[in-house]
């Protein structure tokens, strides 16, 4: 009977790891897509002020949630996108051209996290 309870005990483990993640790496998805979707607008309208403080945000987020989803996602693609969102705030402070690029990179590579994280039938098997 003890084999059961302790079987039960890591199944149960297993199973809130595995939403812990699928809600982590949803949440983060859309937190950060929102971001740089503001930031894309405020780069639109010419403010670059708020576009920095923005993007300052936005790392400040990412290197909250980056400790728990590096337990949980490929390294390398979170890396990619750690730099690129690191890189974001420089970018806006120097009122660079390529700041609108870079953070529809940003975006496309937080994007293909979430769809690699996902619960699908492809991912499982």
């Amino acid at each position: 009977m003890k084999r059961l309870y302790i079987a039960l005990a890591f199944l149960t483990i297993a199973i809130s790891l595995c939403i812990f993640e699928q809600y982590t790496v949803k949440e983060v998805y859309k937190e950060a897509s929102a971001y740089i979707d503001t930031a894309i607008d405020e780069i639109g309208k010419q403010d670059y002020n708020s576009a920095e403080s923005t993007c300052k945000e936005l790392n400040d987020y990412w290197d909250k949630k980056q400790k728990y989803m590096a337990a949980m996602i490929d390294h390398g693609s979170l890396d990619d996108a750690s730099v690129t969102i690191s890189n974001l705030e420089d970018l806006a402070k120097n009122k660079s051209d390529s700041i609108e690029e870079e953070l529809i990179t940003a975006k496309n590579q937080i994007k293909g996290m979430y769809d690699n994280q996902r619960i699908t039938f492809g991912n499982i098997f």
